[in-house]
């Protein structure tokens, strides 16, 4: 049999791909040695996008989720609103637990800054108001920088940064934090991506501004997830490169355009140090990228600080029980990480066991197992384990399992279109396999629903 020549590997190529491998390498070191800061938003963040609200029951579900989850900053409500003044879910929630003496350690409210009247004097936001009436130790506070919010005049940028400089000091001599200490002052670019590419330099300039106030964090958001890993990252590292080096930055990132967990690791890859989020996906848009499936993402990867500070080996069940608070239903089926689906195997190639790099297996966030059939793709250990599932105790031969797939296609080829990974449907197909492989016995079985 004849040999084709293997070629050698140009050392102007091999030089190319081994600085390649090199980056990756140092990209997978810093995930790993990751311990993001997190704010969590699972009382807050689902209600802006799903159609029930939340009711004030709901809020104490969902804090005691949060808390058992491991999350020790949470965000308890939103007081930067449209109609201010006509009290909101959040207010009476917040309310009751200041009336029960409620422990707020490490709870924080979104404000937003004030302005000053045409006297000169400075008028708290109404927003600004409640963190110290309700007794809120800590905030994130939303601005909104681009050319619509402030006009790209030097006049009108003043007005806007002496409002910003005169809020943060404001809070910081009003708001007692945690412990009686200094409140945690998080400054967020609502607007980012918009301020960003109109002029990066208000944006930087912004962010110096930052480094000489009591601001514990910047943060911001891309509101329509719209943008590419590249351009966050790049907008990470202009932000960071402007704060002090104690000062944090968080990022959130909401599902536009499919890239919001790649942003998220491409924030952080960029300086960003964590993320403000909710547990579960729902949000606004149609949904965010949440700290659970940064968190799968981190653990895939070796970074052991999660399953340290976090319960990782709760994570699907408790998304699953915020999700069916915040939408009356279940998770959808193809949801990453929690759905049901994603663990669920349809061809073995695919199952996650822990055997290859970058796989987290089922049990490490809390996880079931399971098979489900497709007919085109499905292969032999897919379908006897859909099968055991399905209630057939009895050992299947790989000839009846062949003569399933057979069958299967011999259905769509006839224009039969069939679920089968239904139960009744697949022990359906199982007995007509059973009656077409010589040797074998039809035999009675119970199916369970699985």
């Amino acid at each position: 049999m004849p040999h084709y020549p293997i070629p050698p590997l140009s050392p102007e190529a091999l030089a190319a791909c081994q600085a390649r491998i090199a980056q990756m390498q140092d990209k997978t070191a810093t995930l790993q040695r990751i311990d993001p800061v997190l704010l969590d938003l699972s009382l807050r963040e689902p209600v802006v996008g799903i159609p029930l609200g939340h009711t004030v029951t709901n809020k104490y579900e969902l804090l005691d989720l949060a808390r058992q989850v491991g999350f020790t900053d949470i965000l308890l409500g939103t007081f930067d609103v449209s109609l201010p003044k006509v009290p909101q879910v959040d207010d009476v929630f917040v309310q009751q637990l200041n009336a029960a003496g409620a422990d707020l350690t490490g709870c924080f409210a979104f404000a937003t800054i004030g302005s000053f009247d045409a006297q000169g004097n400075f008028q708290p936001d109404i927003s600004m108001q409640k963190l110290v009436d309700y007794r809120i130790p800590n905030t994130i506070v939303d601005i909104d920088v681009a050319n619509d919010a402030v006009p790209p005049t030097p006049q009108a940028r003043q007005a806007f940064i002496d409002a910003l400089v005169a809020s943060i000091q404001w809070m910081a001599q009003n708001m007692r934090g945690d412990h009686g200490g200094a409140p945690r002052i998080y400054i967020n670019y609502q607007d980012m991506p918009d301020a960003f590419y109109q002029d990066w330099q208000w944006v930087a300039t912004i962010a110096a501004v930052l480094a000489q106030q009591p601001v514990a964090a910047a943060a911001f958001e891309d509101g329509r997830g719209t943008s590419f890993p590249f351009q966050i990252g790049t907008m990470a590292a202009v932000v960071r490169a402007n704060l002090r080096p104690d000062q944090r930055l968080l990022v959130h990132m909401h599902v536009g355009c499919g890239m919001e967990n790649a942003n998220l690791i491409e924030a952080l890859l960029n300086g960003a140090d964590g993320v403000w989020a909710g547990f579960a996906r729902e949000a606004a848009t149609i949904g965010h990228a949440p700290s659970s499936e940064l968190f799968a993402n981190l653990a895939r990867i070796g970074n052991p600080n999660i399953a340290r500070r976090y319960r990782l080996d709760r994570l699907v069940p408790i998304v699953q029980a915020m999700t069916r608070i915040n939408t009356l239903q279940a998770e959808p089926d193809d949801f990453p990480v929690i759905g049901s689906n994603a663990y669920r195997t349809m061809l073995s190639v695919f199952e996650q066991t822990g055997a290859n790099w970058m796989d987290l297996p089922a049990a490490a966030i809390g996880a079931t197992p399971g098979w489900r059939v497709t007919p085109v793709a499905s292969d032999i250990p897919v379908i006897r384990g859909r099968l055991i599932e399905c209630g057939v105790t009895e050992p299947v031969s790989d000839a009846t399992l062949v003569q399933m797939r057979t069958l299967m296609r011999e259905d769509m080829i006839a224009g039969l279109r069939i679920c089968y990974d239904d139960p009744p449907q697949l022990i359906s197909l199982y007995q007509r396999a059973l009656a077409a492989t010589p040797g074998c016995d039809t035999v009675e079985v119970t199916v369970q629903a699985s």
